[in-house]
């Protein structure tokens, strides 16, 4: 994929790839976060990437983005609660 190439696919799929996290992660800053880290990965890798299939790698791409914010956001909400527990637990003794 050539530059010009990966500019035409920005302009054509980032609102789709924002919408597409924004329904998964029902957080804005989280799915332009994802816009962000997608296009980054396929830039990264632009010259291994066919345009005419484009569409399908940003998704995939964003689909695996997505799965390891939901992931990592799990691990840190567990680690808070176990914070939480642990905080109530010496006010408590």
């Amino acid at each position: 994929m050539t530059t010009k190439e990966y500019n035409i696919s920005i302009d054509e799929y980032s609102d789709n790839i924002f919408r597409f996290a924004l329904k998964h992660l029902r957080n804005e800053m989280s799915a332009k976060d994802i816009v962000q880290e997608t296009f980054t990965k396929v830039w990264i890798k632009h010259e291994e990437v066919n345009f005419e299939k484009v569409k399908s790698y940003l998704f995939t791409t964003a689909y695996h983005a997505i799965i390891d914010w939901v992931k990592k956001e799990k691990r840190n909400g567990d680690f808070e609660e176990i914070n939480k527990t642990i905080a109530s637990e010496s006010r408590g003794h």
